[in-house]
């Protein structure tokens, strides 16, 4: 099968030891997603002598739960003005977006560990959708200042 797109095909072997290093990471985050939902919570603060801040895993789960929905509600957003510019052009994106409001359902109830698998979800689908037409631009050619979610 012959390659009709040798520069990206050329892209892609560059960049496939990044992109599996980041697949692995990913990966790893879905037990500690879980593992942070489940996570009881102790006394907020705890100070060392001078009144230094020590370690406290209340704060740990909160830097991690911000961050985690950080992550997800920009991915929202990237994915958001993604399908608004183009699923209505492209039947192949239409499931994508039922997938969207699902993941945005999950992150509302906080259910973060579900929406991130939801994101996944739809990311595989666009790329399943570009690799069956070529003309569906990159998710991260899209402007994502013109998105509905914020």
């Amino acid at each position: 099968m012959s390659d009709s797109n040798p520069s990206a095909a050329s892209a892609t072997q560059r960049h496939s030891p990044d992109i599996q290093q980041l697949v692995g990471l990913l990966g790893n985050l879905m037990p500690l997603l879980l593992r942070l939902q489940s996570q009881t919570f102790e006394q907020p603060f705890r100070t060392a002598p001078g009144n230094f801040a020590m370690p406290n895993p209340v704060l740990e789960h909160q830097a991690a739960e911000n961050m985690i929905g950080d992550m997800i509600a920009e991915s929202l957003r990237s994915l958001s003005a993604y399908l608004e510019a183009n699923a209505a052009q492209h039947a192949g994106l239409e499931n994508c977006v039922s997938i969207v409001t699902q993941a945005a359902n999950k992150f509302t109830e906080r259910d973060f560990a579900q929406a991130f698998n939801l994101i996944y979800f739809a990311y595989r689908a666009i790329e399943a959708a570009r690799a069956a037409d070529p003309r569906l631009p990159l998710l991260a050619s899209i402007d994502r200042t013109q998105s509905s979610i914020h």
